[in-house]
């Protein structure tokens, strides 16, 4: 497997992850669009920083695990947290559209 088969793997098994939860708990995540975007915010935030140096620490465990372990470890979380919080602003904005049109 190419490294960019399995980066594109990560991306959409994470999408799908955060959309199974989206679905299976609709009543979860905020209740205003300010939270939404706070909850995206964080999301970036932890991207930002976390992701990198778990990554940085995971690595330094061992050449042939360490990267692997960081990916689900770091990576897929981040990945799935900052999805989940884009489809929970989506739902806020498409229930403020419904709303308006009312």
């Amino acid at each position: 497997m190419s490294l960019g088969l399995f980066v594109s793997a990560i991306g959409v098994g994470s999408a799908l992850l955060a959309l199974w939860t989206a679905v299976r708990f609709p009543d979860a995540g905020p209740a205003s669009l300010g939270g939404a975007v706070a909850q995206v915010g964080l999301a970036l935030l932890a991207g930002w920083l976390l992701v990198p140096g778990g990554m940085a620490l995971t690595i330094g465990w061992s050449a042939t695990f360490g990267p692997i372990v960081a990916v689900f470890l770091f990576v897929v979380p981040g990945l799935v947290y900052l999805f989940l919080a884009t489809l929970w602003v989506m739902r806020i904005l498409q229930q403020m559209l419904l709303s308006a049109r009312r």
